[in-house]
């Protein structure tokens, strides 16, 4: 009797619905469990980006941006670049927070002032929200590109990529939050190419407005898609199905016919939708310089030779530059004010490996080529981003290379998976043997690259509540800032670099530093002139950076002034940084 039951449940057909379970939760497998692991990398930025919010100390340049924002939000004058502003009901609202900088930081960060009060938690908080959203974009990307699992790998190598992070932590000073922004164009760009919705081309090419505005620099990157197209079109050419392309006429028709496949533009409506939207989120850029040509006479006064000593036209000088600063990018060595310098020395290494297998895998094995188009894409792009940053307006650094991210991370966890995949699918799926060969190939780019970056996070913050930043990231102007307010010094005049911005943040505004050290890195007729004005105002209080640590040396030319006027400097305070070292001097005279 339990035999014939036994071959009678054998003979009865299984129950489709329990095999559609059984593939939905399959798929589920495959797409909830990479999710959850990037929304994790996602908590983990947050974690390392927050923890001690405050140090290093708030940056000059930092603050910059939101100091309109605190006048905004008290109805006080604001200041305007250039004097040129919209004017709306007896306010001013300012377009342009310099001549190649935009004001986007200070009208995200408004609300977070307004809900949370001005100080340093909204200006770093705006940024590293955007990090954050950044780190889950990045999932996506890699997830519609080359597959959820390189999707959440390159998310988790971002959430603890030390550049990514300490970058974010100062942010509004580093631009940072324009990850968020190429990431958000190139999804809206796939998503219109999918689906051939106009709103999300208009969306596309808002956001490259708002990143031009952003920064001008992001002008790099409105030359670098179309540049990198072009080599992706050569690199179509050489390879296989580039034979075709026999003729002239025939290369002019497959190069038209493979555009149209890429940008599907559906006629005039699509055209115009692309133009309103970049005209909208670039407005403020076109605005400005039609009122003062602003950017325009930044650019031809630093287009040879740039006011801070950039030679633009020493090419091979400023490769080997740029070349640098892509190794410290990659392997976090930037960050020197923090207290020490530490290094991820594998990242250069396994970046560029990555990037070679990559080139690879999706070149010779077969089930791979489908990406080969995006591959080379990015990697032409980040070539035309780096010869395009051997020329500036100011000067030359890692921080103009934050634009490639996350890049290599999509690279590296796209040439472990594929990598491990191809291992596995060449021995057999069944071979025991290949899948822990696949298994430790993963574990071999992912496990050491980790865990230097952590090790790497963590020495840094240990840095950073040891000395608390230097120079002009001390949290000393803190200190500096309970000093004034105690002795109800609002007005105090800086005798260099570095206080005013931050120090008016810091204090709500109550304490508004008169910078008078002029316009030239030494002391000038201008300094010496508003030095003397000063000394004339009744008992004047100066502040200014020690002498190793000011960036416009004029302790020595205030001290030779003062005594020429009869008067002598006194040393009221010195504010040392938490490792005891002396950073800021406040003087008065009698």
């Amino acid at each position: 009797m339990r035999r014939a039951e036994k071959v009678r449940r054998r003979a009865v057909p299984s129950d489709p619905l329990s095999h559609d379970w059984e593939r939905g939760s399959e798929r589920g497998r495959r797409t909830v469990l990479p999710l959850v692991v990037s929304l994790i990398a996602v908590g983990i930025f947050g974690a390392l980006c927050l923890y001690h919010y405050q140090l290093p100390g708030l940056y000059y340049d930092e603050a910059f941006d939101v100091v309109p924002s605190m006048q905004i939000l008290h109805g006080d004058p604001v200041q305007l670049a250039r004097g040129v502003g919209i004017h709306i009901f007896g306010h001013s609202f300012p377009v342009m927070t310099g001549d190649y900088w935009g004001s986007v930081s200070t009208y995200a960060v408004l609300p977070l002032f307004w809900l949370l009060g001005v100080g340093v938690l909204p200006v770093r908080l705006w940024p590293i929200l955007a990090g954050m959203l950044a780190v889950l974009l990045t999932y996506v990307a890699g997830k519609r590109i080359y597959g959820p699992w390189i999707g959440a790998g390159a998310a988790v190598f971002l959430a603890v990529f030390p550049s990514y992070i300490f970058w974010s932590r100062v942010g509004i000073y580093v631009i940072s939050h324009i990850v968020a922004i190429t990431l958000g164009i190139m999804l809206a760009f796939l998503r219109w190419r999918e689906t051939g919705h106009r709103r999300w081309l208009f969306m596309a090419t808002l956001l490259t407005g708002i990143g031009l505005w952003t920064k001008l620099l992001f002008v790099w990157f409105l030359i670098a898609v179309p540049a990198a197209y072009v080599l992706l079109l050569l690199a179509d050419w050489l390879s296989d199905d580039g034979r075709a392309w026999v003729s002239l006429d025939a290369f002019a028709r497959r190069v038209w016919c493979r555009f149209r496949a890429d940008v599907p533009l559906a006629g005039a409506a699509d055209i115009g939708a692309a133009l309103a939207g970049f005209l909208l989120g670039a407005w403020p850029v076109f605005y400005y310089n039609l009122v003062s040509r602003g950017s325009w006479l930044v650019f031809r006064a630093n287009l040879f030779h740039t006011e801070k000593g950039t030679n633009n036209f020493a090419l091979w000088s400023n490769v080997k530059i740029e070349a640098d600063a892509m190794r410290v990018l990659l392997d976090g060595g930037y960050f020197w004010f923090y207290g020490g310098i530490y290094t991820n020395p594998l990242y250069p290494w396994v970046a560029g490996l990555s990037t070679l297998g990559l080139l690879l895998l999706v070149h010779r094995v077969p089930c791979l080529r489908g990406y080969r188009r995006a591959t080379v894409f990015f990697l032409a792009f980040v070539f035309v981003i780096f010869i395009l940053s051997c020329f500036t307006v100011s000067i030359l650094g890692a921080t103009h290379l934050v634009i490639l991210l996350p890049i290599p991370q999509l690279f590296v966890a796209a040439c472990a998976i594929f990598g491990a995949r191809w291992l596995r699918e060449r021995a057999g799926a069944a071979n025991l043997r290949a899948s822990i060969g696949a298994v430790v190939l993963i574990l071999l780019l992912f496990v050491p690259l980790l865990t230097k970056d952590l090790w790497v996070d963590m020495r840094y913050h240990q840095a950073l509540a040891r000395t608390g930043g230097y120079s002009s990231f001390s949290s000393a102007i803190y200190s500096l800032a309970d000093y004034l307010q105690a002795n109800d010094i609002t007005r105090p005049y800086a005798l260099d670099w570095g206080f005013k911005n931050n120090l008016m943040i810091i204090t709500d505004g109550r304490v508004t530093p008169l910078e008078i050290y002029g316009s030239t890195y030494e002391p000038g007729p201008d300094f010496e002139r508003a030095l003397r004005t000063a000394l004339s105002t009744g008992s004047p209080t100066f502040i200014a950076h020690t002498e190793e640590a000011s960036t416009v040396p004029r302790l020595d030319d205030f001290k030779r002034i003062v005594a020429q006027s009869g008067k002598q400097p006194v040393l009221e305070r010195t504010i040392n940084q938490l490792d005891g070292k002396p950073v800021f001097y406040v003087f008065g005279v009698r």
